[in-house]
């Protein structure tokens, strides 16, 4: 199961109690999240960890949600992350300003749980392809068939291991991005082993060699800090 980062952004202190529980009871549907109270300590996560999906407030204190989307958008590093603007209310006028902020999604308080759910469900689905649509411009060489898992390197069939393929996705998202041990370990394995090192890096180690010497080689290690690859 490919797992999705979320940060989810709300000054409400109810609002983040139900969130950090929404999302501990999704954690067997692939989801994780970190709860925020503001739009600094929102920009904080993002510096140190990727991302795969903001749920964000509109009203925030210090920096709004509107200029916490435009400021990921903005940036190289974020702007592909995908976004939900949750409002105070659900009017047209506060979706058309959520959207044009750069939000791929508006929802209006008070939510179902399953409405929420079901628009990041779709969000994440509509993320991998986009990121199907650029994938042969940044790899040129690379075909990956996103929803069968099959990939090719240089016209090769080259069959991926379950665990390799969603580190390769991840390593395809975020191209020249350093991934840590931590984060490539909650993201793929959760808490299914042990020992996350010698795991880590040999999965790496057998995913280098199939991709090939012109992509085996650009999958770097970055002493002390975790795995990138280089586009």
């Amino acid at each position: 199961m490919e797992r999705q980062r979320v940060l989810a952004v709300d000054d409400d202190e109810d609002m983040r109690r139900f969130y950090e529980r929404f999302f501990l009871s999704l954690r067997g549907e692939g989801f994780t999240a970190t709860v925020v109270p503001d739009g600094e300590q929102a920009l904080g996560v993002l510096e140190l960890e990727p991302v795969d999906v903001v749920v964000l407030d509109w009203s925030l204190p210090g920096i709004s949600g509107a200029s916490l989307a435009k400021a990921l958008r903005a940036n190289a590093k974020t702007r592909s992350v995908g976004i939900l603007m949750v409002t105070g209310k659900s009017s047209p006028a506060e979706t058309v300003i959520a959207l044009e902020s750069g939000a791929d999604d508006h929802l209006g308080k008070p939510f179902d749980e399953n409405v929420l759910l079901a628009r990041l469900r779709s969000l994440t689905r509509r993320r991998a392809l986009t990121f199907d649509r650029h994938l042969k411009g940044t790899f040129p060489g690379l075909e990956l068939d996103y929803d069968s898992g099959r990939l090719k390197v240089e016209g090769r069939p080259t069959p991926l291991t379950p665990k390799e393929m969603l580190l390769f996705k991840i390593f395809l998202r975020r191209p020249n991005m350093i991934h840590s041990r931590a984060y490539l370990w909650e993201a793929v394995w959760g808490h299914e082993a042990e020992s996350r090192d010698h795991v880590i890096d040999v999965t790496i180690s057998s995913l280098r060699r199939k991709l090939g010497p012109r992509w085996g080689g650009r999958l770097k290690v970055h002493k002390g800090e975790g795995y990138a690859l280089e586009a």
